[in-house]
């Protein structure tokens, strides 16, 4: 697995629900894309912030997450 660099330039790409996956994060870090989870999302909070780096992006896009989720649950 490769490492990703957290202290990259992160810019959200989109929010996806996938059928059987659940939400995932698109964000984009200088030329690639990655897909988190909300578990991973929030690993890179946890990681992001005990390094002294800015998450706002992250805790934007899990924010985005935990408020679009009741209302796909009732589809």
């Amino acid at each position: 697995m490769t490492e990703i660099d957290i202290s990259a330039k992160v810019e959200l790409g989109g929010i996806y629900n996938i059928p059987g996956e659940g939400f995932v994060v698109e964000l984009q870090m200088s030329d690639t894309t990655y897909l988190f989870d909300k578990q991973g999302l929030q690993h890179r909070i946890i990681e992001k912030k005990q390094k002294g780096y800015d998450a706002a992006v992250e805790e934007t896009a899990l924010a985005q997450i935990n408020n679009f989720g009741p209302v796909f649950d009732i589809w």
